[in-house]
């Protein structure tokens, strides 16, 4: 018999949620296959193929066919933050990765994550506001 007064799991709290003076909503997306682990608080960006890609991350698309065919940046836009860590693969072949994301709230902006190292979030902000979604600078007390 468990006692009262047992431990059953751990929490251990993150600074990603800054604030409720905003709801949070949340939604599910499809992660594209092949980006390895993204960590909870990874600014997704949604693509064109409606699949999630993390913010930063350079992703093609061909339209048309032999010849004629045409490669070029994929148009993406802001879809939300990663609730979770999700481990999508390393093979970009496999199905899109269910996954659940952030669309609106107030988020630490040390906390999100995006690709690259010249690659600020702030690049993102003012399109994370469109959606609902804003940074806020917190004190970390430690």
């Amino acid at each position: 018999m468990m006692g009262m007064f047992d431990q059953i799991g751990e929490y251990r709290p993150d600074s990603l949620i800054a604030g409720n003076q905003f709801p949070i909503l949340t939604d599910g997306i499809g992660l594209k296959a092949g980006q390895g682990v993204l960590r909870r608080g990874s600014l997704i960006m949604k693509g064109t193929d409606k699949a999630g890609y993390i913010a930063g991350s350079t992703v093609t698309a061909t339209t048309g066919e032999g010849e004629s065919a045409v490669t070029s940046d994929m148009e993406m836009k802001v879809h939300g933050i990663l609730t979770d860590d999700f481990d999508t693969g390393t093979d970009d072949s496999s199905d899109n990765i269910p996954a659940t994301v952030y669309l609106t709230g107030e988020y630490n902006r040390e906390a999100v994550i995006v690709a690259g190292k010249d690659n600020p979030v702030g690049n993102y902000e003012d399109d994370m506001k469109k959606t609902g979604i804003y940074l806020r600078t917190v004190q970390n007390y430690e």
